[in-house]
């Protein structure tokens, strides 16, 4: 799985427009140029003739050879003509070529029937973009955490929260450089505030600059979604199936939604199908263990404490600071 649908539907509408634009201005480039060089009609008719003729003649076996040799080195010839006809009434060779805005692929997307480097370049900056969207902030990154904002005295657990802090900031940035489509799942809880969201966004920046496909979304959000699709109170949009197979899932905010039977059970099966599947999660959360197991039963907690790397994050909220 690499980007959602409505990602990968905006990057072929995007190459669709490139293409058809390239080939609009080289049409009126070409009008452009006959109107100056009406000769030049005349040359390609007898350039499309040869080839044409050059076709008929491979079904006479006897004498395909040296036809088809003739017919080559008349079309050189008159590709030759076209070319100096050109240069002399001011055009450049190539200028009845479409302008494609990427060479190699002609901006089709695809090169030798692999993805050319444009397209996965545009799949990058989209999906960018709709995480960006999502997100509550913007697509956070390392740089811009500020450790200053923690205290760097023991609060009443004994710990200092800058360096627990700075531990988890370094465990995160590791994660990010060596992220891959079997990763380890993380579990982020603590107070509102901590900077788990931060995280988590710089996490997932890093994983979509290197193609890896993110979706993004609030417990809320994504659990009212499948639930609302689930018993036909909205289109469906396969978005269970968008979550079980991306590569990476960042569901924030668990514990924040209306809880029901419903999306219990739809949060367990979410996250046991992605470990079967081996694919990484990063859940973000204000609750505790033992509020989580409460709420979901220990089915969901077992998962979690069991395959999850943990990460508590420690100190005051980091909003009331920077206000």
């Amino acid at each position: 799985m690499g980007y959602s649908k409505s990602v990968l539907a905006r990057a072929s509408h995007i190459l669709q427009e490139r293409r058809a634009a390239a080939e609009q201005q080289a049409q009126r480039q070409r009008e452009a140029v006959l109107k100056r060089c009406p000769e030049l009609s005349t040359i390609e008719r007898e350039m499309a003739a040869t080839g044409l003729s050059a076709v008929r003649a491979v079904g006479d076996p006897q004498h395909a050879r040296k036809t088809v040799q003739t017919l080559a080195k008349r079309n050189l010839e008159l590709q030759e003509e076209r070319r100096q006809l050109l240069l002399r009434h001011g055009f450049s060779e190539d200028c009845l070529q479409p302008a494609y805005t990427c060479k190699k692929c002609s901006d089709t997307g695809f090169q030798n029937g692999a993805v050319c480097e444009c397209r996965a370049r545009l799949l990058r900056e989209l999906a960018f973009q709709e995480l960006a969207a999502q997100s509550p902030l913007k697509l956070s990154d390392f740089q811009s955490f500020r450790l200053d904002l923690y205290a760097d005295e023991p609060d009443e657990t004994g710990l200092v929260p800058r360096e627990e802090m700075a531990a988890i900031l370094s465990i995160c940035k590791t994660y990010a450089a060596e992220f891959s489509e079997h990763a380890d799942s993380l579990f982020l809880y603590g107070k509102t505030g901590l900077g788990k969201t931060h995280l988590s966004l710089a996490i997932a920046a890093a994983a979509i600059d290197k193609g890896f496909g993110v979706v993004y979304g609030s417990a809320p959000t994504l659990l009212g979604k499948l639930e609302k699709e689930r018993f036909g109170r909205a289109p469906d949009e396969n978005t269970e199936g968008l979550l079980a197979d991306c590569d990476l899932l960042i569901l924030d905010d668990l514990g924040a939604e209306y809880t029901t039977g419903y999306t219990k059970a739809a949060l367990y099966e979410l996250l046991n199908t992605r470990l079967l599947r081996g694919k990484p999660t990063i859940l973000n959360s204000n609750l505790t263990f033992p509020e989580l197991e409460a709420r979901y039963s220990d089915r969901v907690t077992s998962r979690i404490l069991g395959n999850y790397t943990v990460l508590h994050f420690a100190g005051g909220d980091m909003r009331i600071r920077l206000r």
